[in-house]
């Protein structure tokens, strides 16, 4: 068992180094290196002091809030972690964390074992739940086709990974040979994704023209379009957003492909390369945000609850989260600041 805590954590050791010297300035690089500490400190437990063991397990409690978070900051479009999800996330470490070292006892007649123990248990099998939903909820709206599965394989094999740890730590069913190995297999498919991807893939770094040069055939479902095609298939996408289709409500990625006719992989594509956009909602909003900002200032009589349905907006809430995302400010303060008297 030595020699596997040796090699697992050497592994995991040239994993940490490698990402933090490509991807350490990117919060996805952080949040991963911080479950990659995570997860030695599961090894690292029992060969310890005792007088360190509190301080290490309170660590490897926090994976299914750290793979929550990559989740969220890898995939969602301006990810919320103040919510419920995010309170369940501190929950599920910081009650361990502090039933561990004010030593409540884990019998279940304890009267704080529930709160301290179970119930964070629970959370959690549900935020590493959430975590993976968060996956495939925005799974589509990532419009570079590699970096989609990739990202896609990698947290799903993550996610496995955290499962299958925290299963022998909370029950005892199985022996600490599976957490283990879990981390050992997926640290050394995390390895070899970053060395057999493109650089950026896994991060999300490489997008727009810049990602393309470099394509090989195994990163697209179906045959490429020329050059020709492509220009075509632009001009009849721009003439489309033009006439004002980003306006319509419940958007999304497969509506926009069978409005132009053509695949929806070839969609993603078209907006990927020719625009830059790495994210399906960030070009719709890019493009609701522009329309909007001139409304703002051209129709001064208007609500700004109007102007936001009429760009495509259900709720007035959602219209000033994307504009103060692109804007930096609210609807109001842009059109107040905008006709305001320059002194």
């Amino acid at each position: 068992m030595l020699l596997l805590s040796g090699f697992a954590l050497g592994v995991m050791a040239v994993l940490a180094l490698t990402v933090a010297r490509d991807f350490g300035h990117l919060k996805e690089g952080k949040v991963f290196i911080a479950l990659v500490m995570a997860g030695s400190a599961v090894i690292l437990h029992p060969l310890v002091p005792p007088l360190w063991q509190n301080i290490v397990a309170d660590i490897y409690t926090m994976a299914p809030a750290l793979f929550w978070l990559l989740c969220l900051v890898a995939f969602s479009y301006r990810p919320r972690l103040l919510s419920l999800s995010g309170a369940l996330a501190l929950y599920t470490f910081i009650a361990k964390a502090v039933s561990r070292n004010l030593a409540i006892d884990q019998n279940p007649d304890s009267q704080w074992h529930f709160l301290g123990w179970v119930l964070p248990t629970y959370g959690e099998y549900l935020i590493i739940g959430l975590g993976l939903w968060a996956v495939i909820a925005n799974w589509s709206d990532d419009l570079g086709e590699s970096r989609r599965r990739l990202r896609g394989v990698m947290l799903i094999g993550v996610g496995t990974c955290v499962f299958l740890v925290i299963i022998p730590i909370t029950t005892g069913i199985v022996g600490m040979w599976l957490p283990y190995l879990s981390i050992i297999f997926i640290t050394l498919l995390c390895a070899y994704s970053l060395l057999r991807g493109r650089k950026g893939d896994l991060f999300g770094v490489i997008s727009g023209l810049q990602s393309q040069p470099q394509q090989t055939k195994a990163e697209s479902t179906g045959p490429k379009p020329c050059e020709e095609n492509l220009k075509a298939e632009a001009l009849t996408l721009n003439k489309l957003m033009d006439e004002g289709f980003y306006r319509t409500e419940h958007l999304t990625l497969k509506t926009l492909a069978e409005q132009l006719g053509i695949p929806e992989y070839r969609t993603r594509a078209l907006i990927n390369q020719t625009l830059g956009y790495r994210n399906f909602n960030d070009y719709i909003n890019h493009l609701r945000v522009n329309e909007a900002t001139q409304r703002l200032l051209a129709d001064l009589q208007t609500p700004v609850l109007n102007i936001s349905l009429d760009v495509g907006y259900r709720t007035l809430s959602s219209f000033n989260r994307a504009f103060k995302d692109i804007q930096n400010m609210s609807p109001s303060q842009y059109r107040q600041q905008s006709l305001a008297p320059v002194a």
